[in-house]
């Protein structure tokens, strides 16, 4: 009984240090992050929203539709260019196929990805992010253990900028993303390409995510993302990363 107390109480220790980076000397992780992540382009007014991200000095993450990376391969290679993280959105922002046959979904990334290999002249692109049209409620637990049985995350949010809702504006963008922050020290931003109130309001949302402390990063399945991503509410799924890291995610997860 003592020894697996000990064990325990170990293995809470290299928890906590991973989580602030002290265990391993690395640099701790940040306490508070942002992901911005843009849905259902790239757009014709992709160009000016990545100047904008440009001029902020802030990355962010794209889930691209592929049919739009076919209509826009330029505006795709600016964003790969510019060192964002390209995910799959599916081809055409349709999801009955997926709901009832979750088999499709090897079919959406297989297309998705010569999508990009064409857009970007490159065989060795690769990605393994993905977000559910719509978000991930709607669809059946099967579907989307189909994500993740083929290698792949899949993400939600837990704030959004509300841009696809009637009657919004810039100022009613802002108030949405600082309402729906309120003191989440993780935040995935749901916000949408080609919106151009978004774009007005970018400025004004970065200046109140840096004012409060956070981190502007982008996504990806990393070890050192996941630890962050341990903090965050929002719905998502990651695949299973051995035995090790399972049992850390869900020991850092019990810890907050």
């Amino acid at each position: 009984m003592k020894k697996s107390l000990i064990c325990l109480a170990a293995l809470l220790l290299l928890c906590s240090g991973l989580l602030t980076g002290l265990a391993d000397g690395k640099p701790a992780l940040p306490e508070k992050v942002v992901y911005l992540t843009f849905d259902d382009g790239p757009k014709k007014a992709t160009p000016d929203l990545l100047a904008i991200l440009d001029e902020l000095d802030v990355p962010a993450t794209f889930f691209l539709l592929g049919l739009q990376v076919r209509a826009f391969p330029e505006y795709t290679r600016m964003i790969y260019e510019r060192g964002d993280t390209i995910a799959c959105h599916t081809m055409d922002h349709s999801s009955n196929d997926i709901k009832e046959d979750p088999s499709m979904l090897a079919l959406v990334f297989r297309r998705f990805l010569k999508e990009m290999y064409v857009a970007l002249n490159d065989p060795l692109f690769t990605t393994d992010l993905f977000r559910f049209p719509g978000g991930s409620s709607s669809y059946p637990y099967r579907t989307k253990k189909a994500v993740t049985d083929l290698g792949w995350s899949w993400f939600d949010w837990n704030a959004m900028t509300r841009d696809t809702y009637d009657g919004m504006d810039a100022p009613r963008i802002l108030h949405s993303v600082i309402t729906m922050t309120k003191e989440q020290p993780v935040v995935i931003l749901l916000a949408h390409d080609g919106k151009g109130y978004t774009r007005q309001a970018l400025p004004d949302i970065v200046a109140f995510y840096r004012q409060n402390g956070y981190e502007f990063r982008r996504l990806s399945s990393s070890m050192e993302e996941r630890r962050i991503l341990a903090r965050c509410p929002a719905h998502m799924h990651l695949p299973d990363n051995g035995a090790v890291g399972r049992s850390l995610l869900e020991t850092c997860r019990a810890l907050q």
